[in-house]
């Protein structure tokens, strides 16, 4: 058949037959995989950060093709175009939070940071702002970020003062790791115990431990005095002195608590407790303080003995008692 008879034939095709062809083109098409359509459907906080980009990748080409000698100034003209664009893009500072700070207050926080609103956001410089947060004295260490779009969040975490030395007149704060940090009339703090010697702040940690496993016996500092940078004398808010020795002093407290709980030392009235003889107890007791009739039994079993403490006038010297681990 030539060419006209089959275009012929095409045309007087049936209907069905025209059909059928239609259907397998259109199953043909369906077979090939449809372009994909991208569209630009990324938050507009997206979008602005795609623009700084931009604007770092812009100033990165032309750092590369400015001239040696003109380098710093051609630098701080592409800084100052970027930091433009940031800040048009909506990413500049309006806004400081400012969380966990006790002591010290917001106002001095924000002195210590330096920073205007309106600064553009990417351009701050954390850590140096961080640093001068911290320098403060009642600032032990800060974490300073950025929080999109615009607003700085700043957390303060303050020193614990545990404890006032004393030197001369004056009255530092001591926090809990034993480093003193601030000048601070004692009548603020009155409530905290007052540390004497030098090196009594270093060493203070180490005795804050002893002192609070012992938490029940309710044994609370009013002073602490550190001979020598040796050993503790504590003065109690009861006005009972103890004597701890220089070595053994977990050992030395121990016998302390037992002598506490078995004999109820605190119910007496003492003047001293010295714990520096290994595995002794010496107390010092007024002359005129009651003593139960099992004490008074044993009495010619103690060692009695005048104390060298100065006493108010009117007043008797105290006895000193020594109690061995035999009496305990």
């Amino acid at each position: 058949m030539d060419v006209r008879g089959r275009a012929m034939q095409r045309l007087i095709a049936r209907p069905s037959d025209r059909l059928r062809t239609s259907v397998s083109n259109a199953r043909r098409d369906t077979s090939v995989r449809p372009r994909r359509r991208w569209r630009w459907t990324q938050p507009l906080l997206v979008r602005r950060f795609m623009i700084i980009l931009l604007g770092l990748s812009a100033m990165l080409l032309l750092t590369f093709y400015v001239e040696k000698k003109d380098l710093h100034d051609s630098l701080a003209r592409v800084r100052q175009i970027v930091a433009s664009a940031t800040v048009r893009a909506g990413f500049a500072v309006n806004d400081i939070l400012v969380v966990g700070h006790r002591n010290v207050t917001e106002h001095v926080l924000l002195e210590a940071l330096n920073i205007s609103p309106g600064t553009p956001l990417f351009f701050v410089d954390l850590f140096a702002a961080r640093a001068r947060v911290e320098a403060l004295d009642w600032v032990r260490t800060a974490e300073l970020r950025r929080r999109l779009p615009g607003q700085l969040q700043l957390r303060v975490y303050e020193r614990d003062p545990v404890a006032l030395w004393q030197r001369g007149s004056s009255f530092a704060l001591v926090d809990d790791l034993g480093q003193p940090f601030l000048e601070a009339p004692i009548q603020l703090f009155h409530h905290l115990p007052v540390l004497v010697g030098s090196g009594a702040p270093k060493a203070y940690p180490q005795l804050s431990k002893l002192l609070a496993s012992t938490t029940q016996l309710q044994i609370r500092l009013a002073a602490a005095i550190w001979v020598s940078e040796r050993r503790w004398n504590l003065n109690l808010d009861n006005g009972l002195t103890v004597y701890l020795p220089e070595a053994g002093v977990s050992e030395a407290w121990d016998l302390l608590v037992d002598q506490i709980n078995t004999r109820d030392l605190f119910a007496r009235d003492l003047v001293t407790i010295d714990l520096r003889q290994s595995g002794r107890l010496v107390i010092g007791v007024h002359p005129e303080a009651v003593w139960p009739d099992e004490i008074i039994a044993n009495e010619r079993a103690l060692k009695l003995d005048s104390l060298p403490q100065k006493i108010p006038d009117g007043e008797h010297s105290p006895s000193k008692l020594a109690v061995g681990e035999h009496d305990a």
